[in-house]
């Protein structure tokens, strides 16, 4: 049976899109303020706090992380995401895959443990998830924002 096109094109659109655009405001943030020479997140801490900065600045590197984080987040392989869709598209349609697509989409059991791997610390002072998104978006959020 052949990859659906559709459901892979719509799966990827999605996280495409919020990349492209938190990418594109962390640029326009950079030509409009400057390269900020710290990282994204102190910057919003800092910023968050004093009242001298420009209201627009601040929205500008906000959604730009927000957007970035939430594309990458979208392309994790988990069923209530847009990767858990792509997975599932792409994967063969053996008994043990329909199974763990019953498990993981019909029972919810996707959102469980998506939500344990947001909110609980394993293994270390913060969530898992957020770690890694972090690990990995860290060079590209200070490559755009000059930090």
């Amino acid at each position: 049976m052949p990859v659906p096109d559709l459901v892979v094109t719509v799966a990827l659109l999605g996280p495409a899109v919020n990349l492209v655009l938190g990418v594109g405001l962390l640029v326009a943030f950079r030509f409009a303020y400057g390269p900020v020479g710290i990282s994204a997140p102190a910057l919003l801490l800092q910023r968050g706090t004093s009242t001298d900065g420009h209201p627009i600045e601040l929205v500008l590197l906000l959604v730009g992380l927000s957007q970035l984080y939430l594309g990458a987040l979208s392309l994790v392989p988990l069923p209530p995401l847009d990767g858990g869709r792509l997975l599932f598209a792409l994967a063969p349609t053996t008994h043990g895959w329909q199974r763990a697509a019953f498990r993981l989409v019909e029972q919810n059991i996707g959102v469980g443990v998506l939500l344990a791997l947001l909110l609980i610390p394993l293994g270390g002072p913060q969530p898992l998830l957020p770690q890694l998104l972090d690990t990995v978006l860290a060079p590209v959020v200070r490559l755009v924002t000059g930090g």
